[in-house]
């Protein structure tokens, strides 16, 4: 099958992601290929179609995409968001391969998009892909945690989108909760989002609430 064909099946409305993934697992060349058209091809229904089977196929193995970690990389800088999204969430999903530690060297330039990326929508993107990264970072979860309780703090976004993002905030406190040193701390912003303006993050605070005991009358939320 020649290039031009495979980007004419990818760029189809309708493209079955389950079918393609199950196939770039099992062809390395097929692999490289939507590896390469993600990367350079300038047609978004080519580039996001390739990173809709990438991302599910390295949900699957991790370990086949690893070779890539450098060129997803650096999508996490790239002036378009929306490459920087597909960094952000391919990355994440490799982290659980990374057996040279690569994260650790690229994590304050990751972190850094939560309070101040250009898009609002990418740092939500950003932050929803922790709770990924959080499970297979355990001795980072002082610095990824921290980060996240000083959102009032660093955020550069509007008071309304700084609440939005506390929900997804919240989806990593879910992830680390049980086993964090600074419980405390996050009981305290769970507490606080109790009365959040956002009501997606006063529903999530109100489940955590819930899920974790931290009230002793729960009628009371």
């Amino acid at each position: 099958m020649g290039n031009q064909t495979i980007v004419e099946e990818i760029k189809c409305k309708n493209i079955d992601v389950e079918y393609f993934s199950k196939r770039i697992i099992k062809d390395e060349s097929l692999r490289n290929e939507l590896v390469r058209q993600l990367l350079t091809n300038k047609d978004i229904m080519v580039y996001y179609h390739c990173f809709y089977v990438i991302s599910r196929a390295s949900e699957i193995r991790a370990d086949l995409f690893y070779t890539y970690w450098h060129d997803f990389e650096l999508l996490l800088s790239h002036k378009n968001s929306y490459h920087r999204d597909i960094g952000a969430t391919i990355i994440a999903n490799l982290v659980c391969a990374d057996k040279n530690h690569y994260f650790y060297n690229i994590i304050d330039d990751y972190l850094m998009h939560i309070n101040n990326d250009e898009k609002f929508m990418t740092a939500q993107c950003f932050v929803r892909n922790l709770a990924k990264i959080a499970k297979s970072t355990k001795d980072l979860w002082p610095k990824i945690v921290g980060i996240l309780l000083a959102v009032d703090k660093n955020s550069s976004y509007p008071e309304k989108q700084r609440e939005l993002l506390k929900s997804s905030i919240l989806e990593v406190f879910d992830v680390v909760y049980e086993e964090c040193d600074l419980k405390n701390e996050i009981n305290s912003f769970i507490q606080a989002a109790l009365t959040s303006s956002s009501p997606k993050t006063r529903k999530k605070a109100i489940e955590l609430v819930k899920k974790y005991h931290l009230l002793k009358e729960e009628k009371e939320i």
